[in-house]
């Protein structure tokens, strides 16, 4: 998961280019599927499920969406900021890079300073970075073909970063997961009505969490980027990064908590209004999606499906219309 600073850094940086784009006479490309194949003079903004540039572009860009590549023969005369799901660079950058996402890989030489915030950083062999590197996330891959002449810095949120041990790896992997433990524990006793709500809609409506998961895990990194166009909208554009955050993780831990009590009411259903019992299943189902993830390669695909079915599982519950047996459970 990308760190809030990281992802808090790069909407600011689109921020602080934003007004001085406007003068510059920038053009917009907002569409599920976006590939731009003809050259474009001045600044380019681009939001959409999948992002293309394979054409020469006078200015600098601004890029979002769940799969974003830059091509080869996409020539950016100035800086570049993208954030999305995946990102690819193989086309020369004529200034700064600055990137957020899950999935990045470098291939193509950047004239300044680069700025990555990723779970996954790949410098490929024709990377060619003039300026310095200075990379948020937990593994850096590098091609023997690659340079970085201002050097590399790998940083954590404090401090500068280095190579841990495998004691480190593991207290600090299992620190963040007795976190998460805690966390759906205090779901789990706080809002038990809130959870049988998610959990009606989650055995009720399945057909609908993961479309709307989908949904709101792509339109709202676009929406921030819409906003932070105009200056006005810079503070709900940072305000919606920050919520964009805190709806992942909260949906993952209270994904946990619903399929623990879910899994509580089968097995043990006389139990189940026991705040104790709603606690433990909680913790037992967070630490069970813990070690899942830890699989090597299915475990990835098990958390992505975690985050996807809690924010739409959260979403929907949101948006439902009130029945009237909803009406008169409350």
């Amino acid at each position: 998961m990308i760190r809030p600073i990281a992802l808090l850094l790069l909407g600011l940086a689109f921020a602080g280019r934003a007004a001085a784009d406007e003068a510059a006479r920038p053009s917009y490309w907002i569409a599920g599927n976006v590939d731009i194949s003809q050259a474009v003079e001045g600044p380019v903004y681009a939001a959409g499920g999948n992002v293309t540039l394979a054409a020469p572009v006078n200015g600098r860009v601004r890029l979002a969406g769940g799969n974003v590549k830059i091509g080869p023969t996409a020539a950016i005369a100035g800086d570049a900021a993208i954030a999305g799901g995946s990102v690819e660079v193989a086309g020369p950058i004529g200034g700064a890079l600055r990137a957020a996402a899950g999935q990045i890989r470098i291939d193509g030489p950047v004239a300044g300073d680069m700025s990555i915030a990723a779970g996954t950083l790949e410098l490929g062999p024709d990377a060619r970075i003039q300026g310095r590197l200075v990379f948020y996330g937990r593994e850096l891959r590098r091609d023997s073909g690659a340079q970085v002449l201002g050097g590399v810095e790998q940083q954590s949120g404090r401090g500068y970063w280095h190579e841990r041990t495998l004691a480190e790896r593991f207290t600090h992997g299992w620190s963040w997961t007795a976190a998460l433990m805690g966390l759906a524990a205090l779901i789990a006793a706080a809002l038990p009505g809130a959870s049988q709500r998610l959990a009606q809609e989650l055995s009720e409506r399945p057909w609908i969490t993961v479309p709307l998961g989908l949904v709101a895990l792509i339109s709202i990194p676009i929406a921030a980027l819409l906003l932070l166009i105009t200056v006005i909208g810079i503070p709900f554009a940072v305000l919606a990064l920050l919520l964009y955050i805190a709806l992942m993780l909260v949906g993952y831990v209270w994904l946990a908590v619903v399929v623990g009590g879910m899994l509580l009411d089968r097995v043990k259903p006389g139990t189940a209004a026991l705040a104790a019992w709603r606690v433990g299943a909680a913790v037992l189902a967070m630490l069970a999606l813990a070690i899942v993830v830890r699989i090597p390669v299915v475990g990835g695909l098990v958390h992505l499906a975690a985050v996807v079915l809690g924010v739409g599982m959260i979403v929907a519950a949101l948006f439902r219309h009130p029945t009237p047996a909803d009406t008169h459970a409350a």
